[in-house]
């Protein structure tokens, strides 16, 4: 007996339910901030976080113009550790601003 063709994963019936209800994009960046958190991991998280996306761009909050300036040398890390643990090229660049 051949099962009826349909959606392979899970995200197939999510992603269009999610868009239908308006509230993608929203889900997407609490998710982007999670992730976050966990790239840049516990020490760093309390004193910066991802606030939004835009247009590829994450915007982190940072306490301090160090901390802003040693999360930008270390950028190409965290964005591609952010984009394999999002299974996509979400992020594509940080912009930095004061908490």
């Amino acid at each position: 007996m051949k099962r009826d063709a349909g959606p392979d994963r899970l995200g197939d019936l999510i992603d269009p339910a999610l868009r239908n209800l308006g509230v993608r994009g929203r889900v997407r960046d609490e998710q982007v901030r999670a992730v976050f958190a966990q790239v840049v991991g516990p020490a760093l998280s309390s004193m910066c976080h991802a606030e939004r996306l835009e247009r590829g761009a994450l915007v982190v909050a940072t306490s301090n113009t160090a901390l802003a300036h040693q999360l930008q040398l270390d950028s190409v890390s965290v964005i591609n550790g952010m984009n394999s643990r999002l299974d996509s090229p979400v992020v594509r660049r940080l912009r930095f601003v004061p908490m």
